[in-house]
């Protein structure tokens, strides 16, 4: 029987934790945790197979490097620095950080985002700053205006309009936000106030063949209208995954709480699912 996976975040540009899922002939659905590598993106290496939880961080991502080049990877931390390692021998060692960024990392993407052809560095802090790095030297390329949001609680990379280059998806100041990296304006930002999702999933989760923005609090908006498609009465996890698990061709979306716990829901629905048989 094969194993699908699924894969946390948004996300085109997202993180590597895997499930394991199989559904026995009885219908029963069995959903493991198992570590795996992050798979190798192009012109991106692998993140190096760490122990225990290492390759579920979302604030470590692999950096492309030419062939034959060691292999590199980046890490923003609590301390609010962004920290560069390359391999070394059987282990790595740091070859350069970053100046403080005010605030704690919370997310960290590694993408093309200003349509240049080469991708970027997308680190984003607890206090509301979103800053730009060269994936090959380092240097700054850019930052947002310091006190432009009072805090951030969640930030991915996903294309949600139609030019080339994916936006940034932010849960900033207490409304959801997209912002154009490339042109470095807002987009849009909700008139909902007081969001403070921990995860945000961009994928089509109720069958309209159109991506929504999925926040773990609860809401759910279309991605391209932006309209509020449902606000459900409870929160969706604290992390965010999407399967389909009844085989209609509709994404369940699939939360986990503390950790550990899963809930799945059915958003065409606007309900929690049951995967009683």
């Amino acid at each position: 029987m094969g194993k699908p996976r699924l894969g946390w975040g948004a996300r085109g540009v997202g993180r590597r934790s895997t499930w394991r899922v199989a559904v026995a002939t009885a219908g029963l659905v069995l959903l493991a945790w198992g570590p795996t590598a992050r798979a190798a993106e192009p012109g991106r290496g692998a993140l190096p197979q760490g122990l225990g939880a290492f390759a579920e961080y979302d604030c470590v991502q692999p950096l492309p490097t030419a062939p034959g080049h060691p292999a590199r990877f980046t890490m923003g931390d609590s301390n609010g620095l962004l920290h560069v390692y390359e391999a070394r021998g059987t282990g790595y060692a740091e070859i350069w950080a970053s100046r403080y960024l005010e605030g704690a990392v919370l997310a960290l993407h590694v993408a093309d985002v200003n349509d240049d052809g080469v991708q970027e560095i997308v680190v984003a802090t607890d206090r509301g700053r979103v800053h730009l790095f060269a994936v090959e030297g380092f240097a700054s390329l850019w930052s947002n205006v310091p006190g432009e949001y009072a805090g951030l609680s969640a930030a991915t990379v996903a294309n949600v309009d139609d030019d080339p280059q994916p936006e940034l998806i932010l849960c900033a100041g207490g409304r959801l936000v997209i912002f154009d990296a490339k042109d470095q304006f807002e987009e849009w930002r909700s008139e909902q106030t007081g969001l403070a999702a921990s995860d945000i999933l961009v994928a089509d989760v109720d069958g309209d063949d159109q991506q929504e923005l999925v926040l773990s609090d609860g809401y759910v908006f279309d991605a391209r209208l932006h309209s509020l498609e449902w606000q459900s009465p409870e929160g969706f996890g604290d992390r965010l995954g999407a399967l389909d698990l009844d085989g209609d061709n509709i994404l369940e979306l699939i939360g986990e709480f503390n950790g550990r716990y899963l809930k799945v829901f059915d958003v065409d629905l606007r309900r929690a699912k049951s995967l009683k048989p």
